[in-house]
């Protein structure tokens, strides 16, 4: 991976994992379900609903919005929760810039990049079989961000990372049923065989099965 690129990948891959602090990953679930959490985000409200200092409401309200959990809404901030058609706009979105970086992969020389894929291909095989939907999905989107990543290309890395926030990540696992998990395995296998061969109609229709109609 070319060294421009390579500390925002490993930035991105950081990113997209459960948080390590209990609490935070409570409430990243709720506002994703959509109770136990206050009405707004807000610092204040936050250490009150949790019961701890300021310094803690503080510091939830800016791990929430890092990981795109909060997000501002012209003048004011709101909690992450999508419809089901702002759902499905934003995989058709990140599944337009994985099938333009298939596209632009199969007329390069893939061989430096394959191995990353490779491991990432088979870290998510290992997680689908527990049948948890969000460690599945936490382990496909660190798999097509080494895809996206082997083009090379800084701003587009950047803009998919931006686009592929953790909170969209959890909020599509409430919606996964086994047999979607089980489909996607089947693609994101079929992905990159296909890539190392260099069908990119094929690849990248494999790539977009797991966004848009994964079962």
């Amino acid at each position: 991976m070319p060294n421009g690129i390579d500390q925002l990948y490993r930035i991105a891959i950081e990113k997209l994992a459960k948080s390590a602090d209990a609490d935070i990953e409570h409430l990243r679930r709720a506002v994703i379900r959509g109770d136990g959490v206050p009405l707004e985000p807000d610092p204040r409200l936050l250490a009150e609903a949790s019961g701890k200092g300021a310094d803690w409401g503080e510091y939830a309200f800016g791990e929430l919005r890092a990981f795109g959990f909060i997000v501002a809404d012209v003048a004011r901030f709101v909690w992450y929760r999508p419809t089901k058609n702002e759902m499905w706009e934003r995989q058709a979105v990140l599944a337009g810039i994985e099938a333009t970086a298939i596209v632009r992969l199969v007329s390069m020389d893939l061989s430096p990049a394959i191995p990353e894929i490779q491991r990432r291909l088979e870290a998510f095989d290992r997680t689908t079989a527990s049948g948890k939907a969000l460690a599945s999905l936490l382990a496909h989107q660190k798999l097509m961000v080494s895809v996206v990543a082997a083009t090379g290309e800084v701003a587009t890395l950047e803009e998919y990372a931006r686009r592929a926030s953790v909170a969209q990540v959890y909020a599509r696992a409430a919606t996964l049923e086994l047999t979607d998990i089980e489909g996607m395995t089947t693609s994101a296998r079929t992905m990159v065989q296909l890539l190392c061969k260099g069908d990119a109609r094929d690849c990248a229709a494999a790539a977009t099965a797991m966004r848009i109609h994964p079962r």
